[in-house]
């Protein structure tokens, strides 16, 4: 009966341990974020098969996860919106430095 039983526990701290590591990369930028000092400034990030989408009032756009960061593919240029964990925003280019977004609950 002991040996069942440390079998079952065995095998329920594998399982836990598999499941943890098989969370979708870049799941942390998923949800809809809006601009801390511009509340109009709002987006919504979505995954697409294995890359994203990001949707916002002036049309959708194609992410990359790559490097810890989402990789926004522009016309002209791409830009990197970074998540920080200990305060759930995420840190994008704007014309005069980073713009910090919150995740809207």
């Amino acid at each position: 009966m002991k040996s069942a039983s440390i079998r079952f526990i065995s095998l329920c701290l594998l399982c836990a341990v598999f499941l943890s590591g098989c969370r979708s990369t870049g799941s942390e930028f998923l949800g809809k974020w809006v601009n801390k000092a511009n509340p109009n400034d709002s987006f919504q990030v979505v995954r697409n098969g294995d890359e994203f989408l990001i949707i916002s009032p002036g049309g959708k756009t194609g992410a990359i996860y790559k490097d810890g960061a989402l990789e926004v593919k522009g016309l002209l240029m791409s830009a990197d919106l970074t998540y920080v964990k200990q305060t759930d925003t995420l840190l994008g280019p704007g014309f005069f430095g980073n713009v910090e977004y919150k995740r809207l609950k």
